[in-house]
């Protein structure tokens, strides 16, 4: 390559970069941002969500980011040079508020591309075994952190207010606690409770002959709730809620209470649209020449695992853009009194 086609080649280079670096470019690519979420917002209900599902596998998406992050990076470096020589102090002052938020939006980019996670319902006796993590965690036992008696009162309250735990092994037999908040690391992986339930033990009964038995995955435990489960191949549904066994009286409000010890349940039987049987667990619910019995109970968890390698990233941005924040609004009060 001659000299002159050197040279034209790159002058060629030196425009775009020129254009990506310049404070009109990166303002336009801000406004284009906003007005796209903003109208996203208005047409979709779940516009945030929406836009996570397409920068993670869009390229469309995923080029107009890159560029708002390399617009960035490339007006800081051509602020900083006039920055620097006007004040060297004031310079690397007003440097972390700009190298935060790039840091962020850098982790933020990588946290949506590269993030791994998944859910399983796990009880006592399961492996946790996320597919990106060789390791493996046995569940050895789920402690739901609730009374043997409940009141209706953790309607208001919530059941995460009384702390589930979730206790594994990994290979080395070594235990660790799982609970909702916060998550917690385990190698490379973050786990969190997402939800807790009771699985009641079912017994179904064809004279003394056992048909079917096994624990039913049901969301029932706050009060007034029901769930429903199926027994294939019956053709029946059962539709199962917690029935109070006492009520106690708290000035002069009347508060049902629930044994998660020995629940019992209210039980309705459904043939298609039909209830063809209903009543209490206590004495087994019959229908047709089948009887269905109930037994003790379990705890189920809804685990949720993530692998997320650019968190780091992301936490060292939103530290470096607290302390930029008042950094920056002292430095503009400053300049405004000198003024």
């Amino acid at each position: 390559m001659n000299r002159p086609e050197f040279q034209q080649l790159l002058r060629l280079l030196i425009g775009p970069v020129k254009v990506l670096g310049s404070k009109a470019f990166l303002l336009w690519i801000i406004i284009a941002w906003i007005s796209y979420y903003s109208i996203s917002s208005i047409w979709m209900e779940e516009a945030f969500g929406s836009f996570i599902g397409l920068l993670r596998s869009n390229l469309f998406v995923q080029i107009p980011f890159l560029l708002f992050l390399a617009a960035a990076v490339m007006n800081l470096i051509r602020t900083s040079k006039t920055m620097f020589q006007q004040t060297k102090t004031g310079y690397f002052l007003w440097l972390i508020l700009p190298l935060g938020v790039i840091i962020f939006f850098s982790g933020f980019y990588l946290s949506v591309t590269q993030r791994e996670h998944g859910q399983r319902i796990v009880g006592e006796g399961d492996m946790i075994d996320p597919p990106w993590s060789r390791e493996k965690y046995n569940v050895v036992a789920i402690d739901p952190g609730l009374p043997d008696r409940l009141t209706g009162m953790i309607q208001s309250t919530g059941i995460f207010a009384y702390e589930p735990k979730l206790t594994v092994l990994d290979r080395f037999s070594q235990k660790s606690d799982i609970g909702a908040f916060p998550p917690r690391k385990l190698n490379d992986t973050y786990y969190h409770i997402l939800n807790l339930g009771i699985a009641p033990g079912v017994r179904l009964l064809q004279g003394e002959s056992i048909k079917s038995q096994g624990y039913m995955i049901l969301r029932i435990l706050a009060p007034g709730s029901s769930d429903y489960f199926e027994i294939p191949p019956y053709p029946y549904r059962f539709s199962v809620s917690l029935e109070p066994d006492n009520t106690a009286h708290r000035g002069h409000r009347k508060a049902f209470e629930y044994n998660l010890k020995q629940p019992l349940y209210n039980v309705r039987v459904f043939r298609g649209e039909k209830i063809i049987a209903e009543g209490t667990s206590r004495n087994g619910i019959k229908l047709d020449n089948l009887t269905l019995h109930f037994f003790q109970p379990i705890y189920w968890a809804l685990v949720e695992a993530v692998k997320d390698p650019a968190l780091p990233v992301m936490h060292a941005g939103v530290v470096l853009i607290t302390f930029g924040v008042p950094l920056y609004l002292m430095q503009f009060l400053v300049r405004t009194i000198k003024r």
